[in-house]
């Protein structure tokens, strides 16, 4: 089962001026881009981006 994507944190937002590290959801807050991590990724996935990330530092 896969979590819904809340609404306000969507390829619909009006400015994207925020990604999603994970995927192509833009949002138009870090706060909107925080709850989408929680709700529509998980845990590992996101911990494996971190670590990836500060790997390549």
């Amino acid at each position: 089962m896969q979590a819904s994507i809340p609404e306000r944190a969507t390829e619909a937002a009006k400015s994207h001026t925020y990604r999603c590290p994970l995927c192509n959801c833009g949002a138009d807050s870090d706060d909107d881009i925080y709850c989408h991590l929680l709700v529509s990724h998980r845990k590992s996935a996101v911990v494996g981006a971190l670590l990836k990330r500060v790997g390549n530092e």
